[in-house]
């Protein structure tokens, strides 16, 4: 897929699907810039370019920038992955946990999209892919919060790829099932039965099976890619079929 040479910042790039993508990008050519938030991160990112991003901090985006553009010239490509899952329903989830989520998983990626479209706009267009998930197209037990903020990322999205059309700007959004990422993981040991947890969740997927966070990676590469031209404000599905049970 054609992202050679193309100037990519992940957010996330340090686990799960945001490091997958970072190794395929790289891969296939691109030139990768990791956000990362912390030192296990760091190490797990070791490959490629990194740039400490809390997505929450308005000042870490324009650093990254930066960095885009002083190492790269600029920036071509921004797929927004860092996200959080605090499960809770209505009843379990205080302001404080709401706000925290939306935080990271909203207002972290209006702020990317925000820094990065100037940039992208001057040097003649881009591609931008942001983190949604099942959870914004069909009901999770517990995930109140966390399927609100989604539902938020594909309808931002398709703003986005509305407003920026005529910039040369496509953003598209990624719904992934579930997925064999840490994150998930942590979910299934807190239910108490990793097992029974796990085996609940290959069910609800008509295919049979959980996904690997690279074949997530690779429909996002493909969305950043060139041959993914005439595809923009699309919420693509990458989930074992389980939307359309």
């Amino acid at each position: 897929m054609s992202v050679r040479g193309k100037v990519a910042l992940i957010t996330g790039a340090g686990t799960g699907i945001g490091k997958a993508t970072a190794e395929r990008m790289s891969a296939d050519g691109a030139l990768v810039i990791a956000g990362i938030i912390g030192d296990k991160e760091r190490t797990a990112a070791s490959d490629f370019t990194q740039r400490i991003l809390d997505v929450r901090l308005q000042s870490d985006w324009d650093a990254a920038l930066a960095d885009c553009r002083e190492q790269f010239g600029g920036i071509d490509i921004l797929v927004n992955n860092a996200g959080l899952l605090i499960e809770g329903t209505a009843e379990e989830t205080d302001d404080a946990t709401w706000d925290k989520i939306f935080d990271v998983n909203l207002k972290g990626l209006f702020r990317g999209c925000r820094a990065v479209i100037p940039e992208m706009r001057q040097r003649g267009g881009g591609a931008i892919v942001n983190l949604a998930s099942i959870d914004a197209l069909s009901g999770a037990i517990g995930h109140l919060a966390y399927s609100a903020s989604k539902g938020g990322v594909t309808a931002l999205t398709r703003s986005l790829a509305t407003d920026h059309a005529v910039d040369g700007i496509r953003v598209n959004a990624v719904c992934p099932g579930t997925i064999t990422t840490p994150m998930v993981e942590k979910m299934f040991k807190d239910t108490g039965d990793i097992d029974a947890a796990r085996n609940a969740s290959i069910a609800k997927h008509p295919l049979g099976r959980l996904a690997s966070a690279d074949e997530v990676a690779s429909v996002i590469t493909f969305l950043c890619s060139n041959d993914a031209s005439f595809i923009t404000g699309q919420s693509v599905s990458v989930d074992g079929g389980r939307s359309i049970r």
